[in-house]
């Protein structure tokens, strides 16, 4: 794929110093949102492999947080090629991000996972984020994106970051159709594949 000097929407291509300070600032967002949910809700986040993973069981275990003080249980796998500097920084956003699927009554279907989405959109506007900023484009691709893939192929992408990039420079619709005609490393595939579950987006 060619790299030329401006993005598909006309943005002058960011340098890759460029794109690392976008994620360290996406990155520091999350961990303050990670922070401001616990305050909110009274409880914080435990990463582990067994987290919920369908909507019911997310409100269920929302509910014992609530009730009980005790983290709230977030998934940890497939943080290793997120957009965020750390895997840790990954769950922060899951936390963030979980804890309101509850809070507003959204589901894992798609149409309200990008209800959710828009609404993640809205809050980092409401933070200071410029739209037409590097973060904040990248993080639409993100979150988007994502989206559109499960739509289309029922999956996440193996590399979430080579696909938030793609999305971000080329638009969704070519970022799609490298994501689609991607072949990885057989090496680097974990043996049950890019996770199908909406709870273990991001």
């Amino acid at each position: 794929m060619t790299t030329t000097d401006r993005t598909h929407d006309g943005y002058v291509v960011p340098s890759a110093g460029e794109l690392i300070a976008a994620r360290a600032e996406l990155s520091e967002l999350v961990r303050f949102k990670a922070v401001e949910t616990e305050e909110a809700v009274g409880f914080g986040f435990v990463g582990c492999p067994d987290a919920p993973s369908q909507y019911q069981q997310l409100r269920g275990a929302y509910a014992d947080s609530c009730a009980t003080k005790t983290p709230l249980p977030i998934s940890n796998a497939f943080c290793d090629t997120s957009m965020y500097l750390s895997p840790k920084d990954n769950m922060c956003f899951r936390f963030w991000h979980d804890v309101h699927h509850v809070k507003l009554g959204l589901s894992f279907n798609l149409d309200e996972e990008l209800e959710l989405a828009t609404w993640h959109c809205t809050e980092l506007e409401r933070a200071g984020f410029d739209p037409a900023g590097l973060s904040f484009r990248l993080f639409r691709a993100d979150i988007v994106g994502q989206l559109y893939l499960m739509g289309i192929a029922g999956r996440f992408p193996y590399n979430q970051l080579r696909f938030a990039e793609t999305c971000l420079m080329h638009g969704f619709d070519v970022g799609l159709l490298d994501e689609l005609r991607f072949i990885p490393d057989p090496e680097a595939i974990r043996d049950d594949g890019p996770p199908t579950e909406m709870s273990v987006i991001r």
